[in-house]
């Protein structure tokens, strides 16, 4: 099985937007070069419980400026029955890469797709507000966001980035040394040293 890593956000979701969340997603996908086809409104909000949504979007080849790289679209919900801690339903949207694409033999994301990287994840973090957007590896997949829901200090930095909306700047006060950090008004850049080895968002335009 490919290891992977991914850029991850969670959006809130009943059955009265559901179709929404999903078209917004297919939206995203379009505006960064990739297919959308599986992600319609024909989707059912019943799949929700069975963690299926998306599940089947397959990888898609991406020119990345002359490297190919293969991406995943990807969508799964989390229900009450699946995390105690959840009050309400939220959809998880992703993209998948190939971790052995993306980052060299030490871990580090190779230069030529850093920018890709985290120009998607600005993406992500303009039309998905709820949660903020991690960068996240095959051990700290969805860890960030479920620390963030039971209130677990420790997991909140499992992530290799993060862009985080302003409201939850008190939870991300204290950070790591280990990572790279900028706050503005309203949003918070967060970039573990070890894997970008500079600031991405001031090197990336």
């Amino acid at each position: 099985m490919s290891e992977y890593s991914q850029i991850q956000t969670y959006i809130k979701s009943n059955q009265g937007n559901f179709k929404d969340v999903v078209k917004q997603f297919a939206e995203v996908l379009n505006s960064l070069g990739l297919d959308s086809k599986y992600f319609t409104t024909d989707q059912e909000w019943e799949l929700l419980h069975t963690l299926l949504v998306g599940g089947d979007a397959e990888e898609q080849l991406f020119n990345n400026d002359g490297y190919q790289l293969h991406i995943r679209p990807y969508m799964t919900g989390w229900t009450p029955q699946e995390i105690k801690e959840l009050q309400d339903t939220w959809i998880e949207v992703s993209l998948l890469f190939l971790t052995v694409e993306i980052e060299n033999r030490i871990g580090q994301i190779k230069d030529e797709h850093k920018p890709l990287v985290w120009a998607m994840m600005e993406k992500f973090s303009k039309e998905f507000t709820e949660s903020g957007v991690f960068f996240t590896n095959e051990v700290s997949d969805g860890r960030p966001w479920e620390a963030l829901i039971s209130g677990e200090k420790e997991g909140i930095w499992e992530f290799d980035a993060a862009i985080l909306p302003e409201f939850l700047s008190h939870t991300y006060k204290d950070c790591p040394t280990e990572m790279f950090i900028s706050i503005n008004a309203n949003t918070i850049f967060v970039a573990r040293k070890s894997i970008w080895r500079t600031e991405p968002w001031l090197t990336i335009d």
